[in-house]
C-alpha cells in the first residue's frame, strides 16, 4: 500500500534501523563469476559508490544497519563491514525469521524499521516493518507491498535516494552536508597542522 509523500517522511523520522536485501536493492542483480588457475569459482558484484556512502552515512549518524542475502559472498562480507554494516546474515532466505533476529538484538519494533527488497522472498519482511521500500525495478508483486516505490533502480542509487529521505526527515542531512563543506574542510586542515 502507497503512502503519500508526508506519510513516508513521517515513518522515516521515527526509523532507528535500516535493513535491506543486496543483490537487486545495493547491487544491480547482475552477479560475475570467474574461475582462477588453480579451478576455484570467485564471484564479483559491483555496488554504486553513491549507494555505499549513502548506507555508511546512516550508520554514522547513529542508525543501525542490516542486511539479509540469499547469497553467500566474502567480499561482500568485507564491503559491508567497511560500510559499519551492524547485522551482516548471508546465505539466508527466511527473510522474517532473520528481520525478527535482528529487531530482537538492536531492540527496536518493527515499526521502527525500514527495508529496502526486490523480489519475492523480501514480501514477508516489507509486510512487518515500519517503512517498506522497492526499487523502481522490483518486481511488480514487491511493489505492491511497498509503501514507497524509490525513482531510482536497484545498483543505480536506491540505497542513496532512501539514506538521504531518512537523514533529511530525522533533521541530520545538514550535518552530512557541513562536513563537507569549504569551511568545515579548511578547519579539519587547520587543526591537522
Amino acid at each position: 500500500m502507497r503512502l503519500s509523500a508526508a506519510q513516508v517522511k513521517k515513518r522515516a523520522a521515527a526509523v532507528k534501523l535500516a535493513v535491506l536485501d543486496v543483490d537487486g536493492v545495493l547491487t544491480d542483480g547482475l552477479v560475475y563469476h570467474m574461475v582462477d588457475s588453480g579451478g576455484t569459482l570467485i564471484e564479483f558484484k559491483g555496488i554504486n559508490a553513491q549507494d555505499s556512502i549513502g548506507l555508511s552515512w546512516l550508520a554514522e549518524s547513529g542508525l543501525k544497519t542490516g542486511v539479509i542475502s540469499g547469497r553467500n559472498s566474502a567480499g561482500m562480507q568485507k564491503r559491508l563491514e567497511m560500510l559499519r554494516v551492524s547485522y551482516i546474515y548471508q546465505g539466508r532466505l527466511d527473510k522474517r525469521v532473520v528481520f525478527d533476529e535482528i529487531c530482537r538484538s538492536a531492540e527496536v519494533k518493527p515499526s521502527e524499521t525500514l527495508y529496502i527488497g526486490d523480489d519475492l522472498p523480501d514480501i514477508p519482511v516489507l509486510g512487518v516493518c515500519g517503512l517498506a521500500i522497492a526499487p523502481a525495478n522490483a518486481r511488480p508483486e514487491v511493489k505492491a507491498a511497498a509503501h514507497w516505490v524509490t525513482k531510482a533502480r536497484c545498483g543505480e542509487g536506491a540505497v542513496r535516494e532512501v539514506a538521504e529521505a531518512v537523514l533529511k526527515a530525522q533533521g541530520r542531512w545538514q550535518a552530512i552536508l557541513t562536513k563537507f563543506s569549504p569551511s568545515h574542510q579548511a578547519e579539519a586542515r587547520r587543526s591537522v597542522q
